[in-house]
């Protein structure tokens, strides 16, 4: 006799922050007392089936959802958003959730696909200056003193996880959490509205891995700037001061941003950090910025592209492709281990295709995924 399924009130709770609604905006919007809903999220009693239907509907999850016990458990940390965020916090909350759903979806995967292991430095140390662990983190990466093309490629092939769904919010900021699960511990990245652009997206990468810097080297945040630790890692001093040797006025930097692949802004920043552009020209730089309408959009921002994460989509392509299992099966099993999703949900959590995952089953299969050009 099979078990009766009980309705889940934490699921309901997880489900309302990630759709980013408060408990008077969901009740509202299906016309069920909020009292009842908090009733339900703290199992004091059961909603009717016609109010579930209601909750499943308006959150987009499948009934199911609400009726499972998480077998895959994420435990987040510690997280990192920029202090000059200014989304909602119901919109904070929601994308939280949304890296922890990645995150199951990622254990599960892993079951089949082998990812990179984490590889962050082990020899960074809270005494050292950030120029010193600018230059550490280069030295593990083997990155050179040159400019990086792509930060997200670096980030990746070193077992950090970086998502794009949020890319397309007005408003939305990088940011970093750090997650545990019974597998391993990982640092993931959620992209924030960067337009694209290449160079917004090398710094703000540079910037979220600043963070992972200073939890790995024991370093408070308020002591530590991840502006600075940014420029210094995009930017090393050896190779880029001697790049600001003939650069006088703001026009000159478009050059150097084609090459070093950082925003103006930065590299005006960086100079300003080495000494070589005083207080003055600093300031006459940054006016010039507004003046020119830079400080919104930035020569070459349309012109130089940024790839998207790939690590994620991958990973299912090589289980589609190597017939590991179908994509409805995919969908199918991971609802077997407690996580019943519709396809799009997946398909924009992993950066997939819209209809990728719909129909050949085989299991226990283990690949390698290989990045290689990881500057």
């Amino acid at each position: 006799m099979s078990r009766k399924k009980v309705f889940n009130g934490k699921r309901l709770k997880i489900a309302r922050m990630y759709r980013g609604k408060t408990i008077d905006m969901l009740a509202k919007e299906i016309n069920i007392n909020k009292k009842d809903i908090i009733a339900f999220e703290e199992e004091k009693y059961k909603p009717t089936p016609e109010n579930e239907m209601k909750l499943a509907n308006a959150l987009r999850f499948p009934k199911e959802y609400f009726f499972q016990m998480d077998n895959i458990k994420v435990v987040v940390d510690s997280t990192h958003i920029k202090p000059e965020s200014r989304i909602p916090r119901v919109e904070e909350i929601s994308y939280k959730e949304k890296l922890v759903m990645a995150h199951k979806i990622l254990s599960f995967i892993e079951g089949y696909i082998q990812f990179p292991e984490m590889n962050i430095p082990t020899n960074l140390n809270r005494n050292d200056d950030i120029e010193t662990l600018a230059t550490k983190v280069r030295r593990h990466f083997e990155l050179g003193d040159g400019p990086i093309g792509n930060v997200l490629s670096v980030l990746e092939y070193n077992g950090i996880i970086v998502t794009d769904t949020n890319i397309n919010t007005k408003g939305a900021l990088a940011f970093t959490q750090k997650q545990t699960t019974d597998k391993n511990t990982r640092y993931i990245v959620s992209l924030g509205n960067d337009k694209k652009s290449a160079t917004t997206r090398n710094y703000d990468l540079a910037y979220e891995l600043a963070y992972m810097v200073s939890v790995e080297a024991g370093i408070q945040a308020k002591k530590f700037s991840k502006d600075e630790f940014a420029c210094a890692f995009l930017l090393p001093e050896e190779t880029f001061l001697p790049d600001l040797k003939d650069v006088n006025e703001i026009e000159d930097f478009v050059e150097l941003k084609a090459k070093w692949i950082v925003p103006i802004w930065a590299m005006i920043l960086r100079g300003y950090q080495l000494g070589v552009i005083n207080y003055k020209k600093y300031m006459y730089l940054m006016n010039q910025m507004d003046k020119k309408g830079w400080s919104k959009k930035e020569p070459l921002d349309a012109n130089i592209k940024a790839t998207s994460p790939v690590l994620l989509r991958k990973s299912v392509d090589m289980i589609l492709e190597s017939g590991i299992m179908s994509g409805a099966t995919l969908v199918d099993n991971l609802a077997s281990c407690g996580l019943s999703l519709y396809p799009d949900e997946i398909e924009s959590l992993l950066g997939l295709k819209e209809g990728k995952l719909a129909p050949k089953v085989k299991r226990d299969n283990v690949t390698k995924v290989n990045f290689k050009n990881k500057k």
